[in-house]
């Protein structure tokens, strides 16, 4: 069976809680379906949640979605992406995106915030559409 793999990042999660119906649909499709695998960057969570309290708790509610640690050498990758102009989630999104051994062909980052991906070479979900 092919998976699909998307990355769900800080804004996307943001907007689950103010009702995004696209952001929704993709989290309850995932749900029945057992091709797709939802990732969330613990960096992504943790910046929802200090804007928004309570995300965290929510998104550990959600069965579907699998929250992703940071290595050391992640660490060292999302530097560099933040030292280039990223914030830390989204360049968390962009190293948990990139090709891996789990995920050999890499992920989309399924998003409301496409233009924050412009020149990281990252795939893009817009979820606006």
């Amino acid at each position: 069976m092919i998976q699909q793999h998307l990355v769900i990042d800080q804004p996307t999660l943001l907007a689950l809680g103010s009702g995004n119906r696209n952001a929704s649909t993709l989290i309850h499709h995932a749900g029945l379906d057992s091709s797709t695998r939802l990732w969330v960057p613990v960096l992504c969570v943790l910046e929802a949640d200090r804007e928004r309290h309570g995300v965290a708790a929510h998104v550990g509610a959600l069965e579907v979605l699998n929250a992703v640690d940071l290595t050391f050498s992640d660490i060292l990758a999302v530097s560099q992406l933040c030292a280039a102009g990223l914030t830390p989630g989204i360049a968390h999104a962009v190293q948990v995106a990139a090709p891996s051994f789990e995920r050999p062909e890499g992920a989309i980052v399924a998003t409301i915030a496409p233009d924050a991906y412009q020149g990281t070479g990252a795939r893009v979900m817009d979820l606006n559409k």
